[in-house]
């Protein structure tokens, strides 16, 4: 069972994930957009739970599309912190893209034997993408953290 500090642990690890070009635009980052990012993170993570998604792989998807910035749009017309196309994965009227990504991931989940394949689905560009070895990389390094957490 994922407690709300475990995924506030794992969410203050991803968000510290990011990178920038310079020590002061990550010093500009920090103070400008970490707590909206750290916001979405934990949205996505607790949001996870209630839907029946890992969290730690839907914060890992979330982290690899967008950094967790759940205003971003693509080129192909995906939206949210995790790049759900509206089109196969909102609801009629319905405006939550954390819902519509994790109903997607829990989707091709369910197709799936690991989070690699999940991944490739999820994105379309197969199990064995750049993009599929990100997502799975993450999952990792999150998986170590909640070990620890859980022994201390």
């Amino acid at each position: 069972m994922f407690t709300k500090i475990m995924i506030f642990s794992m969410c203050l690890y991803s968000v510290g994930q990011i990178e920038y070009k310079s020590p002061s635009a990550s010093r500009k980052f920090y103070m400008k957009y970490a707590p909206t990012k750290l916001k979405v993170c934990q949205q996505v993570g607790l949001r996870a739970v209630s839907k029946g998604v890992s969290p730690v792989e839907a914060i890992a998807v979330s982290f690899v599309e967008t950094r967790h910035n759940n205003k971003l749009k693509g080129s192909a017309g995906e939206v949210g912190a995790m790049q759900a196309l509206p089109k196969y994965w909102l609801k009629k009227n319905d405006k939550d893209y954390i819902d519509a990504g994790l109903r997607a991931w829990k989707y091709y989940r369910n197709l799936s034997t690991s989070v690699q394949e999940t991944a490739g689905k999820y994105n379309g560009a197969g199990t064995s993408s750049l993009y599929a070895r990100k997502v799975q990389k993450h999952v990792d390094k999150l998986n170590k953290l909640v070990s620890i957490k859980s022994i201390l």
